[in-house]
């Protein structure tokens, strides 16, 4: 049933329980309404509108091209995702490691997911100025080439949400009669689109959601109409958006994702929603002799898509580095046993691939975590003589065990 299809029954109802001189005023002024609207034909058509529809045989027969990959398991093409996490939790740096591996077209972000190929990434600074984000570039670089296809914006640009409304009137002496209206627009800065089209940018990163959206956070109905807005922009533009957002004040939640501050229509757009939480409670850091900023390195990351689904998994943070890596949450952490990756987890590693690592690429696939972060290891070993290294094809670097016979070399 329509919406004005139901609107006449209950008016028909409501002139049921009338009395005949009441009832009589009522008709005459819904009379004069419905000679209004029809001369005007704001309605006059909308009996046989009907809804675009696709029958599922075409939809088998014929489908639409699937969208570009960017991030295996996290991000596609026109797709929105949303990382929640808490505050000063690492989510700046998580889309500066997502932006530098998209530029080299390589990599694992966090040590499990694949960059499927080259992308550029525009990221909207909301939090941090420009020396720190220098800083953190820097950092993520360490080896001193400047990230390609990585750029930012600390302009203040902004997703706002109206609220309209529209009135009706007609009629004369007591067979007046009047209707509104109402429902809420979103507005997005137009300077977004044209900065993603002149550049021809494949992922939006907005950091963070509070800074860039103007309307009431606990709203569903704003948040929707904003949320719309941003779809249609990542369709349009065939653009990866992600959102970093964070967590509210509640500990406990039935998922992940309602652990989210504000409207819960935020996470039901999202194609992915990913939740970084503490792996440590304050009594197990405290057992192991970790201090707070310690503790807040190792992460369990929760994933919750729509397409094929992505395992969860744990991280840690490297804050000498940037980066964040891959890691085995030890099941040793509930007896209060700080574990934590280090020579000795590379020698094992090492010795357990057959004593040798062709290349700092394949030691961290091997130990599953970042290159950076790889390369540190591996040069702390070669300094205490854990392991060797020796010179390969094409100047590549070998790490091995002292005294490991490699054979020839092609």
């Amino acid at each position: 049933m329509s919406d004005l299809e139901r609107r006449e029954r209950l008016e028909a109802e409501a002139r049921a329980r009338l009395n005949p001189e009441i009832a009589s005023a009522v008709d005459n002024a819904l009379a004069a309404r419905d000679a209004h609207l029809s001369q005007n034909g704001s309605e006059a058509g909308s009996r046989r509108e009907l809804l675009s529809i696709r029958w599922a045989s075409d939809a088998v027969m014929t489908p639409p091209p699937e969208p570009e990959v960017l991030v295996a398991g996290m991000m596609r093409r026109g797709e929105l995702a949303v990382v929640g996490a808490p505050r000063s939790f690492g989510k700046s740096s998580f889309a500066g490691n997502l932006a530098v591996l998209g530029g080299r077209g390589e990599g694992f972000l966090c040590g499990a997911l694949q960059i499927a190929r080259p992308f550029s990434t525009l990221i909207c600074q909301g939090e941090i100025d420009e020396w720190e984000s220098s800083r953190r570039w820097r950092l993520l670089t360490g080896e001193g080439r400047p990230p390609q296809g990585a750029a930012e914006s600390f302009d203040r640009w902004r997703i706002r949400t109206v609220r309209k409304r529209t009135s009706n009137s007609g009629g004369e002496g007591g067979d007046r009669w009047s209707e509104s209206d109402e429902w809420i627009e979103a507005t997005l800065d137009g300077r977004l689109e044209l900065t993603l089209a002149e550049y021809g940018f494949d992922a939006l990163v907005i950091d963070p959601w509070a800074v860039f959206y103007s309307g009431a956070e606990n709203s569903n109905d704003e948040v929707e109409a904003a949320l719309d807005k941003l779809r249609d922009l990542a369709m349009r533009r065939a653009v990866a958006i992600l959102i970093l957002h964070h967590l509210g004040k509640s500990n406990e939640a039935r998922d992940p994702e309602d652990l989210w501050r504000g409207a819960s229509r935020l996470a039901d757009w999202a194609s992915t929603r990913v939740t970084m939480l503490p792996h440590y409670t304050e009594k197990q850091a405290e057992a192991q002799g970790m201090t707070r900023q310690q503790a807040r390195r190792y992460v369990d990351v929760k994933f919750l898509r729509r397409s094929t689904q992505t395992d969860d998994f744990s991280m840690v943070f490297d804050p000498e580095t940037g980066w964040w890596s891959r890691w085995a949450a030890p099941a040793e952490a509930a007896e209060a046993r700080r574990i934590h990756l280090d020579v000795p987890d590379v020698v094992d590693a090492l010795r357990a691939s057959g004593g040798s690592w062709r290349s700092k690429k394949q030691a961290a696939e091997e130990l599953g975590i970042a290159q950076e972060t790889a390369g540190k290891l591996l040069g702390t070993a070669v300094r205490t003589g854990a392991i060797e290294t020796t010179a390969g094809a094409r100047g590549a670097t070998i790490y091995c065990l002292p005294g490991a016979h490699l054979g020839d070399e092609p």
